[in-house]
C-alpha cells in the first residue's frame, strides 16, 4: 500500500528538478598574477614608448591591451551569457589585430 501511495503522490506532485537555467558560473579559481603581470606591463610599455612608438606599434600594443583586458574583465566579473558573448569577440578581433598588426611590423622593421 505505502508503494502504490508513493507511486501516486510522485505522479501528483513530482519532484523538483534542479533550475540549469538560474545555475550560476562557477567561481573562478586563482588570482590571475600572470595576467595582471602582462596587462601592466603592456600599460607601462604605451606610457613609456608613445612617443618613440610608430602607429603601427601603438595600434599593436592597444589592441593587446583590449584583449588582455577582456580576458580579465570576463573571468572576474558575472556578466550575462550575451555580454560575455559579445566581450569573448571583441576580445578576439582585438587579439587578431594585434597578431596581424606585429606580424606588419615585424615585416617593416627587418624586410623593406
Amino acid at each position: 500500500m505505502a508503494r502504490q501511495s508513493k507511486k501516486i503522490a510522485k505522479k501528483i506532485q513530482p519532484k523538483k528538478k534542479s533550475e540549469p537555467e538560474n545555475k550560476k558560473k562557477p567561481e573562478k579559481v586563482g588570482k590571475d598574477y600572470l595576467l595582471i603581470a602582462v596587462l601592466a606591463l603592456t600599460i607601462v610599455f604605451l606610457i613609456v614608448g608613445w612617443s618613440n612608438f610608430t602607429p603601427w606599434n601603438r595600434g599593436l600594443y592597444l589592441s593587446l591591451l583590449v584583449s588582455l583586458s577582456t580576458t580579465y574583465a570576463r573571468r572576474h566579473y558575472n556578466f550575462t551569457e550575451t555580454q560575455d558573448l559579445w566581450l569573448e569577440r571583441i576580445g578576439m578581433v582585438a587579439m587578431g589585430c594585434a597578431i596581424v598588426l606585429f606580424v606588419f611590423v615585424i615585416y617593416q622593421q627587418y624586410f623593406a
